[in-house]
């Protein structure tokens, strides 16, 4: 909690598999929740730099990038726009995955507790692999949350995620798994029913209420840099899907606290 019981909300979106909707996710979390009036700051851990492509397009300041942190140095964000800040990555970043000495875990945590409470939210988006990147969001952030396609190897990769997490546990640190987000399901095709029932099974009551239907737009809102209920009348049930979800994601960490 911030100052005044507010809900300080630091979030990973996290899964060892790629392609699953991390980054999709991500952009439209940080999206819902500044308009709902909510400081957020967009941290992109990722070497590819997807997040930073969809929230800037402009040229990038050396001063604004994520690998100050592991530089002994404090990023500057950038301001996107009203209500949402960027701590952008490039692929120089993956100069900094081969430095594996524990105390580097720790570098993102640190930086982001020095912020202090000038946020509302903190959204880390990981690259899909467990390495130096990934580990210091788990250790920096308070919560977990793991997109899941219909594929069953994203579902494996939901395993390792916890299995990571409760290798954290065991030296004191890292984010618990606050939910699964099912994502791109279509509900009539078998493989997605398959899936849902797994999850179902495996996870129960992990599993978030809204799923996020397949949509070809979706992919189009990120190479755009517009939240998908901002696009077309026609995908505004997918923009409720990501709405609905990003507030069943804020009650579920901040209680009734909604900022």
């Amino acid at each position: 909690m911030g100052q005044k019981g507010r809900c300080l909300l630091k979030l990973a979106v996290a899964n060892q598999k790629g392609g699953v909707g991390k980054t999709t996710l991500a952009f439209h979390l940080i999206h819902a929740w500044a308009e709902e009036g909510k400081r957020v700051l967009a941290v992109d851990m990722d070497p590819q730099g997807d997040l930073t492509s969809s929230l800037w397009s402009e040229d990038l300041p050396g001063t604004a990038l994520v690998a100050r942190v592991f530089e002994g140095k404090s990023p500057l964000p950038l301001e996107v726009n009203q209500g949402i800040s960027l701590v952008a990555a490039e692929i120089s970043l993956s100069v900094h995955e081969k430095d594996l000495s524990l105390k580097n875990y720790f570098r993102l945590k640190t930086w982001l507790d020095s912020m202090g409470n000038q946020f509302d939210a903190v959204v880390v988006d990981c690259p899909p692999s467990l390495g130096l990147f990934t580990i210091n969001a788990l250790v920096a952030a308070r919560w977990v949350v793991a997109p899941v396609d219909v594929s069953f190897y994203s579902v494996r990769a939901l395993e390792d995620l916890l299995g990571s997490l409760e290798e954290l546990k065991e030296i004191g640190e890292g984010a618990r798994l606050l939910g699964i987000a099912p994502f791109a399901f279509a509900p009539r095709q078998r493989a997605t029913r398959a899936v849902k029932e797994l999850l179902e099974e495996e996870y129960g009551d992990l599993l978030f209420s809204w799923v996020i239907p397949s949509s070809a737009r979706v992919r189009e809102a990120l190479i755009l840099g517009k939240p998908v209920w901002k696009l077309r009348r026609d995908e505004q049930a997918v923009g409720e899907s990501f709405r609905r979800l990003a507030l069943e994601i804020w009650k579920r960490a901040c209680g009734g606290d909604r900022g």
